[in-house]
């Protein structure tokens, strides 16, 4: 496995403050727009941009010999990258954002502490509260996990992030959208339909359900207009999801227990995902119109459109 992990990302937005505010309030750790976890710093770096956008994506990998072999399948490709001071960087020439990548050890987040639950026929907590009542606040987010972006240029993004730059298709809808993974997640990146290159959402890990549920009722307990969709589970990658808003626009996802891919060849990609049943396996049934169309869809249609003009 060439690319073992997602590093992190850079995003821009007209008010980076308020970013810095919001990672603050949901428990990351760092500040001066840089945040992450304990264990995972430094990985959502913001920068002032005229609209919200995506700038920027870091991938990790084993060796210098797999930036090599990336530089030769992007040669095969024409895409122009630089190879200097042991990282391969490179602008997508269809979406226009920065990819970086650079050989990292290997590496997983610190497993949280158990929770006791009873289930049927095995009911080890006895004469005690569920934990997640005794905690004096929410547990944190642990890590990025994947991005979500649009693009007008499915098949050229395709081409390039998995014919080039080494990710592998987990499953796809319809040729239409296809989760890719740089990890052993199911998915790290997902590349899907958008009027412009765009943020669509990037997603946090927590503990399990009650993590999730517990941050999020927390978080639109204080902020009502912040719901997006969710809780429930994914059809594809499995995992349990609850979607809100972010202040600069772009949703955020709050994830935990996805389907972890560790032979390459023992999976099988599906690629006849309907698109009227691939949304959820509990909670809302269909996808909401709303990650097709956000609510700021037009402002940064517009900004990417006078900032394409300068280039």
């Amino acid at each position: 496995m060439a690319l073992h992990r997602l590093l992190g990302m850079k995003i821009g937005t007209p008010t980076p403050d308020t970013l810095d505010d919001f990672y603050r309030e949901i428990g990351l750790e760092g500040g001066n727009g840089k945040w992450g976890s304990a264990a995972a710093p430094d990985q959502i770096v913001i920068t002032e941009s005229p609209y919200r956008q995506l700038r920027e994506i870091r991938v990790g990998c084993e060796d210098e010999a797999d930036l090599a072999a990336i530089g030769k399948r992007l040669d095969h490709l024409g895409v122009t990258y630089d190879l200097s001071g042991g990282k391969l960087k490179l602008e997508d020439p269809s979406n226009h954002w920065s990819i970086e990548i650079e050989p990292t050890e290997p590496f997983d987040v610190p497993a949280p502490p158990a929770r006791v639950g009873n289930r049927p026929g095995d009911r080890p907590r006895r004469g005690q509260r569920a934990d997640v009542i005794g905690e004096s606040s929410p547990r944190p987010p642990r890590r990025l996990g994947h991005v979500v972006v649009g693009t007008p240029e499915i098949e050229k993004t395709r081409a390039l992030f998995v014919d080039g730059l080494g990710f592998r298709i987990s499953d796809s809808v319809a040729g239409l959208a296809f989760f890719t993974r740089c990890s052993m997640d199911h998915h790290n990146l997902l590349i899907s339909p958008g009027p412009v290159p765009y943020l669509n959402h990037y997603a946090l890990e927590h503990d399990d359900i009650d993590s999730v549920a517990r941050a999020a009722t927390l978080y639109l307990r204080a902020h009502e207009d912040a719901q997006i969709a969710g809780p429930g589970r994914h059809m594809i990658g499995g995992n349990i999801f609850w979607y809100m808003r972010d202040p600069s626009g772009t949703f955020f996802e709050y994830f935990a227990d996805m389907d972890l891919i560790d032979d390459d060849q023992a999976w099988q990609p599906r690629e006849d995902w309907p698109l009227e049943d691939s949304w959820s396996v509990w909670g809302e049934k269909d996808q909401p119109e709303v990650f097709f169309q956000p609510h700021d869809i037009e402002d940064v249609i517009a900004g990417y459109q006078k900032e394409d003009e300068t280039r």
